[in-house]
């Protein structure tokens, strides 16, 4: 898990419907208004952009139809901040089933095990790690070789951070499900087998790392902190560099 930005107050279209909906301006109603679609897509747009197009729990890339907005205090807990654009990050849709061909046979989840939003619900624990509220260094999460992601209960322990927490949040949001497992497993493998393009020569493994790790074009490359891990102390060195616009 990634820190990133939160949205600023609320993009243009959602600003509008709150101010023509007045008292009775709601969730199911701005996605139902005449004007709904476009100003979702306005919506949810902006907080892929702010993410650099990742997944705000799992860290997949966002594409059509594997995206949506997701408020992270569940709109049945919190009624008053459904439009609250502070509450809401930019999500997949957790391996829902009806969505399983959006990627392709290459990425195919299966089995449909729900992550993300879709595996927390309505859970609304007071130990559920905001991921726009942790750190940027050091990472309060790691990924094993075996595609785990767990706290890295040294750094919580840096950062004065419960590492219990973002244990119970990775569990909360089905982190480690079997297909983001061997897609993570996958995506470290296919690290490790380019090592050896790079093996005694520094300046060519650090601009590999870096394209690994930074924004181009302002996107990052899916599984962002499964790079941070695979490429440890030089990974940690590069993001430390000013200005962090990964984040």
């Amino acid at each position: 898990m990634k820190r990133i930005r939160p949205l600023q107050g609320p993009v243009p279209g959602l600003a509008d419907y709150r101010k023509q909906a007045s008292a009775q301006a709601n969730w199911k109603g701005y996605r139902k208004h005449r004007a709904g679609k476009k100003r979702y897509r306005s919506l949810i747009e902006s907080l892929v952009g702010l993410q650099h197009g990742l997944c705000g729990y799992c860290e997949i890339d966002l594409v059509e139809g594997d995206r949506q907005v997701e408020h992270v205090i569940p709109r049945n807990k919190a009624p008053d901040r459904d439009l609250d654009a502070e509450n809401m990050i930019a999500c997949c849709r957790g391996g829902a089933s009806d969505d399983s061909d959006v990627r392709g046979d290459r990425e195919r989840f299966s089995p449909p095990d729900a992550s993300c939003g879709h595996a927390m619900g309505n859970t609304d624990d007071p130990e559920f790690v905001d991921p726009r509220t942790v750190p940027d260094l050091p990472s309060l999460t790691r990924v094993r070789p075996d595609g785990q992601i767990e706290a890295d209960t040294g750094a919580c322990a840096d950062a004065r951070w419960s590492a219990d927490s973002v244990e119970k949040t990775i569990r909360i949001l089905g982190l480690n499900v079997q297909r983001l497992q061997k897609t993570r497993r996958d995506y470290w493998d296919n690290l490790s087998s380019k090592m050896s393009d790079y093996r005694g020569n520094p300046n060519a493994m650090e601009e590999w790392a870096r394209s690994r790790l930074l924004p181009k074009n302002g996107t990052l490359p899916k599984f962002f902190t499964v790079s941070r891990s695979y490429f440890g102390s030089l990974g940690e060195e590069i993001l430390a560099e000013e200005p962090r616009g990964w984040i």
